[in-house]
């Protein structure tokens, strides 16, 4: 079940919203059906980050995603779980996207789980990024992975499932 803690319109049918969902905090960045602005019914298009994720995107917000903006860099920035936020160089867009790796390849390669912010909806969503946080006590208590202590050796990484979600079971036995 789930539960509505805060929500901010983002434009054209997105919203950004603290919800708890089967117990654990979230911040849900998702396009819905809306009747009279109101949203009725959530779409497929968007992406459900867990604390970890969310702490990290707000750290890298500033210094590598604006940045990345401004001087229209590309970048891609791993947020944990197969989620990555990424911008194309000449495109002013955020897109936060969960990622899948084919059984048979390598490589990940992104799915429909996601949304493109639109950089007033980026801009509105990083005006409400205090408000947000002030809705999420929690997040105060949250490390993300790169700051943890069994994260400063490569073992460590390559045992968390959120930093190595394809992998991670793989390196359970050592």
């Amino acid at each position: 079940m789930s539960s509505l803690r805060y929500s901010v319109p983002l434009e054209n049918n997105r919203f950004a919203r603290v919800v708890e969902w089967n117990g654990e905090p979230r911040v849900d960045l998702r396009e819905w059906e809306c009747i009279n602005s109101e949203p009725v019914k959530a779409t497929k298009k968007g992406v459900s980050l867990d604390l970890i994720q969310f702490k990290t995107l707000t750290d890298i917000l500033q210094d590598y995603v604006d940045e990345s903006l401004k001087k229209m860099e590309a970048i891609s920035w791993h947020l944990g779980a197969n989620v990555f936020i990424t911008v194309q160089k000449d495109n002013p867009c955020v897109d936060i996207r969960l990622y899948w790796r084919p059984p048979d390849k390598t490589e990940s390669v992104p799915t429909r789980r996601g949304l493109c912010m639109r950089p007033s909806e980026y801009t509105t969503f990083k005006q409400h990024l205090e408000e947000i946080k002030k809705n999420l006590p929690e997040l105060q208590s949250v490390k993300p992975c790169y700051l943890r202590d069994d994260h400063m050796n490569q073992i460590g990484m390559l045992r968390c499932k959120h930093c190595n979600p394809n992998d991670y079971q793989n390196w359970q036995t050592w």
